[in-house]
């Protein structure tokens, strides 16, 4: 169910500035040349950031969807032919980890709307199926239309004691809502503390989350108020003729801020979480997993099966070396 109150009010953000530098490898000998994986096509023609515009499509009207992307990433949406990204397209100049890679679109958002609901994205997701996922990201604007001081994470159930991800301890159900409260929020654990928080019933963090506009600022202003500045003071800017410059002034001395590390895990008090029941997800961090997830699905993978299969038995190559 959409309210119409508060579908008005509706907006998502795209997250596609990352290098991808895992990926790096497998990319250049499978393409030949070096790509961000959020440009890449790996199965079919649609690229992985086409994808995830879908899924925010399904959800917002086209003209509130926000995406944010390298400077020299510009050459990727528009070659070798230009992608379907509906709404705005925002640059950042320079590279200052996730923490402003997030503000810099909200930062738009905000100038529009300072109590506008938003929903993130990353773009470099696998999500099956999407009619699944849009129904929850439904529930989730609600809750956070009724919750305005909480950020709702998404999250999925976990296979493995995975240490690449986030982790999220979940702690007091929320009645009626398929929501429970977060106790504990760990980034990127060490091995042993994340078996622990698997065997404890712990939720992969997928940085999927859906909140107003409003609370994320407030949460970010507690644990990084310098950055939070140099964003109030560029929120005049966005939208009007002088908007690339005033980017450029904020980013030259922009501190490096980790989004999940320096701003969600201090803030765990201020989220809820809602596990992604029935739905597949998989961050396609790595080569195995892509090609894990297309044959489960039974998809065509544009790359031969050799080079993804490469990589792990290179990575355990490098790791006996390290060792030895």
């Amino acid at each position: 169910m959409t309210r119409k109150s508060d579908s008005l009010k509706r907006w998502a953000v795209v997250l596609a500035g990352g290098d991808g530098q895992r990926m790096e490898a497998f990319i250049r000998r499978w393409l030949g040349h070096p790509r961000p994986k959020q440009y890449c096509a790996f199965s079919g023609l649609r690229t992985m950031l086409e994808h995830t515009v879908d899924r925010a499509r399904g959800v917002v009207s086209p003209s509130r969807i926000v995406t944010v992307i390298n400077t020299d990433h510009r050459r990727y949406v528009e070659e070798p032919r230009r992608l379907d990204i509906a709404g705005r397209i925002i640059e950042q100049p320079r590279r200052c980890d996730t923490g402003p890679g997030v503000f810099l679109p909200l930062t738009h958002v905000m100038a529009q709307d300072p109590e506008a609901l938003v929903a993130i994205m990353p773009s470099d997701h696998f999500i099956h199926p999407i009619d699944k996922f849009s129904a929850l990201v439904n529930e989730a604007f609600l809750l956070a239309a009724d919750m305005p001081d909480k950020v709702i994470l998404l999250s999925a159930r976990p296979d493995s004691a995975e240490s690449d991800y986030g982790w999220i301890s979940p702690g007091e159900a929320i009645a009626g809502r398929g929501a429970m409260l977060v106790e504990r929020f760990k980034e990127k654990p060490q091995a042993a503390e994340a078996a622990e928080l698997h065997r404890r019933g712990g939720l992969w963090n997928t940085m999927i989350m859906v909140a107003r506009v409003s609370a994320l600022w407030d949460i970010a202003r507690k644990s990084q108020p310098a950055m939070i500045k140099r964003f109030d003071e560029l929120r005049p800017w966005m939208g009007r003729a002088e908007q690339d410059a005033a980017v450029a002034r904020a980013y030259a001395a922009m501190e490096s801020v980790n989004f999940s590390r320096d701003i969600v895990e201090p803030a765990a008090a201020r989220m809820a979480v809602m596990p992604m029941e029935g739905i597949h997800w998989s961050d396609w961090g790595r080569p195995q997993r892509i090609a894990e997830t297309l044959s489960k699905i039974g998809k065509t993978q544009a790359f031969p099966a050799e080079i993804a299969e490469e990589q792990p038995r290179r990575l355990e190559e490098l790791v006996l070396a390290a060792t030895a």
